[in-house]
This record gives C-alpha cells, structure tokens and sequence, in this order.
C-alpha cells in the first residue's frame, strides 16, 4: 500500500541535555553493526520518537508529541532574536516521504523543508504528459503523468534540460497519490496549529506568524 509521510529531520544530538557521540559509518564498515551502535546511542536519548528508516534523521510529524516538540522548539528558538524573528526563523528541515508496501521510494534530500509540499500539488495542477522536475531538495527527481498514473525517476544530480532518456522506476496511480497529499496537508495543517499552541504557552509573541514560518502553512 502506498503511502506518503510528511516528516521533520531531527537530529538527536541537537536536541540531548547530555554530551552524546554517534559513531561514524567509517568506523564500522558493516552497515548492521554501524546502525546497532547508533540504535543504542540514541536510544539513551529518550526522544520518544522513531525515524523513519535507518541512516535517517526524518521523524513523522504525527508521531511528535506535545513534550518533544516543545523542546524541539525551545532549542531551535535559542539563538533566534525573537523582535526579527521574520528573517530569522526557517522551515523545518525535510519534506514528504513516500513508501509502498514499507519500502520508502523517496525521501527528502539535501536543503528540502516542508514548505516543498507545494512541489508536490504541483503534480496534481499539471496538465502536461511531459517529464518535469519536482524540488525534495539535491538531488531531485522527475515525473511523469501517463494513463492516470504517476511514474517516477531515479534520483538526479543533473536538472531535466541536461537529463537524457529518463526512466521510470516507480509508479503510483495518481488518484492514490492525491488522497494521500490531501491527508499529509491536513497533517501540516495540524502540526502548525500545534506548534501555535505550544508558542503561547512558552509566552512567545507572534506565535502565529512563527509558526507558519516554520511549517511553510
């Protein structure tokens, strides 16, 4: 079953009141043994949240309760000067996630936030048969709508004029897909008017503003 995830990147090291190492991958050239060691690590951290996948930072905002978040937001706040917040403040780290039958297909990549779900409802509005670019961050990937379906390339390092002979490597029906961005858009929805409330009882002004600031809403 397909299904989209709108996620965070939270890195635990940032968010620990205790001076935490992770290992590093080139000190455990078996991967299984690499993430045990980062398993148990983190687990000492006592977010009470679970990413994603393994090598993964990117947690669903669903599965954040109101504890975690608060002190997500306290530090992230920390070095903000809250009279210039508008210039200060940016949106979450990450994006949409996307997993069929538990096999995650895509991810968030280098500088994508959750703003960019609105590359993602750009699927929806496009009209061409055309392969076309949508932003999750660097690398990108492509897609292409053909007989209610939407297949999807491979990761690019390259923007689609200088792409040659695009392939598909996944497809989902597209009447699936935009059930699934309307649930996650509900889902950011809800998580800017979390952080709202949050903001206010921390006494923060302009807890509005900033929160959509950081969830792009």
């Amino acid at each position: 079953m397909m299904k989209l995830i709108n996620a965070i990147e939270v890195s635990p090291l940032k968010y620990s009141k205790e001076e935490y190492e992770l290992p590093e991958p080139s000190d455990y050239p078996d991967h299984n043994e690499w993430y045990r060691k980062w398993e148990e690590t983190v687990s000492k951290l006592d977010l009470g949240f679970h990413t994603i996948q393994k090598d993964s930072y990117l947690v669903d905002i669903e599965t954040i309760d109101d504890e975690n978040l608060q002190m997500i937001l306290e530090t992230n706040l920390q070095e903000i000067d809250l009279e210039e917040f508008e210039d200060q403040i940016i949106a979450f780290d990450g994006g949409i996630v996307l997993k069929d039958n538990d096999q995650v297909l895509i991810t968030p990549t280098c500088c994508g936030d959750i703003r960019n779900i609105k590359e993602w409802k750009k699927i929806f509005d496009n009209k061409t048969s055309d392969w076309s670019e949508i932003w999750i961050g660097h690398p990108w990937i492509f897609y292409k709508k053909e007989n209610g379906k939407i297949q999807f390339s491979d990761y690019s390092e390259l923007n689609i004029k200088d792409t040659i002979d695009i392939q598909p490597i996944f497809e989902v029906k597209e009447s699936e897909l935009k059930i699934e961005f309307e649930k996650v858009m509900q889902h950011q929805i809800k998580f800017k008017n979390k952080i709202t409330e949050i903001l206010k009882k921390m006494n923060i002004e302009n807890a509005g503003k900033i929160s959509e600031l950081m969830t792009g809403m």
